[in-house]
């Protein structure tokens, strides 16, 4: 089986379990399940057990807090935060990002830039013109949610660096102290 068939064998069984929220109280047939899936009694008692461990894990470690996933130092990570922290349960990807006060002073520049000065065009990603050029290829490593490629070898910033980039553009103007930025179901940490 492929390992794209894993996961949408997966996603049905969690799409079947999901029937359990509006019928607590009925009997769900694994033999019809199995039918369903395509798949063994014997494989469906591994993806049973699979699920249990799931459930115990939810459940009981992870009672009060909420998995996230994070970017820092150009690399995601998943961590937990208290419940109490997240505003949005309905996001189905909380996303936490954390850079540092230069990298965000270079989000600033290259979203100004990229408005005002290339009008929307964006960053040649494959010649190493100018100076600013080099730190969007910088900074795209490091944080690759923060750009997007359209096919023409060049890198845009994405909607959430065009929004984040404006909100730290606000902060400079007002002169007031930036730690975080809440954008959508994204938090943005200033370290």
């Amino acid at each position: 089986m492929a390992q794209s068939d894993k996961i949408n064998q997966l996603q049905k069984i969690i799409s079947a379990l999901e029937q359990f929220q509006t019928r607590k109280n009925s009997l769900f047939s694994l033999k019809k399940l199995a039918t369903y899936l395509n798949v063994s009694e014997r494989d469906l008692e591994e993806v049973l057990e699979l699920v249990f461990r799931f459930q115990k894990l939810f459940s009981s470690m992870f009672e009060g807090y909420v998995l996230v996933k994070k970017w820092k130092n150009g690399n995601s990570y998943l961590t937990l935060k208290p419940k109490i922290e997240v505003k949005n349960f309905d996001a189905l990807e909380l996303k936490e990002i954390e850079i540092d006060k230069e990298q965000a002073d270079l989000l600033n520049d290259i979203v100004y830039y990229f408005h005002h000065v290339k009008i929307g065009k964006g960053f040649d990603a494959k010649r190493n013109g100018t100076e600013l050029s080099k730190k969007v290829k910088q900074l795209n490593r490091a944080l690759p949610c923060l750009f997007e490629r359209r096919g023409n070898g060049l890198i845009y910033p994405s909607k959430l660096a065009v929004e984040a980039g404006k909100l730290i553009q606000s902060y400079k103007r007002s002169k007031k102290t930036l730690s975080k930025l809440e954008i959508e179901d994204y938090l943005i940490q200033i370290v």
